[in-house]
C-alpha cells in the first residue's frame, strides 16, 4: 500500500475516501493540494469542478443539460431566470461550464 502523502496532511482523508470508494477523480477547487504526482499511485486524478462539468457534458450532454434544468427548477426559495442562474454559476467559478450553458439556453428553460 502506498502512503497517503499530500501537501496538506489535513486533506489525506479526502484521498482515503476516494480510494475506499474506488473513485477515479477528486473534484475540488483546491487542486494545489491534490497534485497528480501524489494521486497517480492510487489511480486517482484531481479536477476542478469547472473541468469536471465540461468533461461530463462532453460525455453525456443531454443528461447533464436536463439535470441542470431540474436543478434550477428545484431551488427552494425562487426559480431564477436561466440567465440569472447561469450568471450565478459563472460568478461561483464555473466560467467554462457557464459558457456551455449559455450555448444551450433553450434546453434549460
Amino acid at each position: 500500500m502506498h502512503e497517503l502523502t499530500l501537501p496538506d496532511p489535513d486533506d489525506r482523508h479526502v484521498l482515503a475516501a476516494a480510494i475506499s470508494a474506488k473513485a477515479s477523480v477528486i473534484v475540488t477547487w483546491n487542486l494545489k493540494d491534490f497534485p497528480a504526482r501524489n494521486l497517480l499511485a492510487h489511480g486517482v486524478t484531481s479536477k476542478s469542478p469547472d473541468d469536471f462539468l465540461i468533461d461530463l457534458h462532453a460525455a453525456l450532454p443531454d443528461a447533464l443539460i436536463s439535470s441542470v434544468r431540474s436543478t434550477r427548477h428545484n431551488l427552494r426559495k425562487t426559480t431564477p431566470s436561466v440567465e440569472a442562474f447561469i450568471d450565478a454559476l459563472h460568478q461561483g467559478g464555473l466560467k467554462k461550464f457557464s459558457g456551455v450553458l449559455r450555448r444551450n439556453i433553450a434546453g434549460l428553460k
